[in-house]
């Protein structure tokens, strides 16, 4: 049986949740001017709160304290002109970025994404008058947060030794399709011709 992790974070069930929240507004007759200062207020309060959590997160990976050393290849990504990067080696160091900056690092990275998302649902409501994504990103928002790997990691203890969150962690690509996005890897072979071209250089 799947997990509920599972289940919420499929894409499917965001595009679901998106119809069912859209004809909800239409049936209840939400769209009329005397809601819209509300669904402001609950759109911006969310992503406040998104905020406060993600701060509080970072300060429980303070206190864990955690100076665990990482080694991974971070593989090849192709640029904007078409040309390909090398792999990179990745090492977390006591003296330098141990597991607490790596996931200090994931959780400003989430609070990135986050950032756009509010800079597209601003433009798309103030310049166009939409009430729908006000009200469809108020839920998802504290979904998504909750479903982060961080979250779920530091907040609900969720085992870090096997699956998706093991670090480093893998990459999410649009509609599961995670096989055709280069992964993070770990394995000696390739951290090692990783670090005979570092030396090479």
């Amino acid at each position: 049986m799947p997990s509920l992790t599972r289940i919420v974070n499929n894409p499917f069930f965001n595009i679901a949740f998106f119809f069912a929240v859209r004809q909800a507004i239409k049936y209840f007759g939400l769209e009329k001017p005397e809601y819209l200062m509300g669904f402001r207020i609950l759109y911006y309060g969310v992503q406040i709160l998104v905020v406060l959590l993600s701060f509080y997160i970072i300060s429980i990976i303070n206190t864990k304290n955690d100076q665990t050393v990482l080694r991974y290849v971070d593989p090849a990504k192709p640029g904007w002109d078409g040309v390909e990067t090398q792999d990179t080696l990745v090492v977390t160091t006591f003296a330098g970025k141990s597991l607490i900056e790596y996931d200090k690092q994931e959780v400003f990275k989430a609070m990135k994404q986050s950032a756009m998302g509010i800079a597209m649902v601003s433009f798309l409501h103030f310049k166009f008058g939409y009430i729908q994504p006000l009200v469809i990103q108020s839920l998802l928002g504290i979904k998504a947060f909750f479903t982060t790997k961080e979250a779920r990691i530091h907040l609900f203890h969720e085992s870090t030794k096997s699956g998706d969150l093991k670090r480093p962690f893998s990459v999410q690509a649009p509609l599961g399709m995670n096989q055709m996005f280069p992964q993070p890897k770990t394995d000696k072979a390739s951290i090692k011709k990783a670090e005979r071209a570092l030396k090479a250089d």
